[in-house]
């Protein structure tokens, strides 16, 4: 099961991609990730592992499996009941409109079960889960579109 949402981000796809692949910032617009930390060495890139905290003290492990600098990156889960779900970012540079550069921002969620979730999975993506997924790309445009500088943003 696929989940989407997109928006228009009044930014540069370079700004854009700054925020998202900082994982100090996660937390500001991402509410469903408490802490994000990188537990391998090296810069963030293709094999790149995290640990992130959620809610009731959940705990999940991710490893990048997609990175192409200000288009696309995308992680999967190793651990828990979403073990093999792909979390997907893609940014689309649009033309200048009125001097300004704009950029879609498109988050796709590929939701797998494993275990008992299997068979529950699908009861468990509800329409509140649907719009939470949402809210992540909104609030990436809200931030970037009422900071002055992306610098600011850290």
């Amino acid at each position: 099961m696929t989940i989407e949402a997109s928006s228009t981000v009044d930014r540069p796809s370079s700004e854009v991609w700054k925020l998202l692949v900082d994982p100090s910032a996660w937390p500001r617009w991402n509410p469903v990730y408490l802490e994000l930390s990188q537990t391998s060495a090296g810069p963030i890139q293709v094999g790149a592992r995290f640990h992130s905290k959620h809610p009731q003290n959940r705990t999940l492990d991710e490893t990048i499996v997609s990175f192409e600098p200000n288009r696309k990156f995308a992680f999967e889960f190793t651990s828990g009941p979403i073990r093999g779900s792909r979390e997907i970012y893609i940014l689309e540079e649009l033309p200048a409109s009125g001097g300004k550069t704009s950029t879609r921002l498109t988050r796709q969620f590929e939701v797998r079960f494993g275990g008992i979730f299997k068979m529950l999975g699908p009861l468990l993506i509800t329409p509140s889960f649907k719009r939470e997924k949402r809210v992540e790309v909104d609030t990436v445009k809200r931030l970037l579109e009422q900071s002055a500088s992306p610098s600011s943003l850290a």
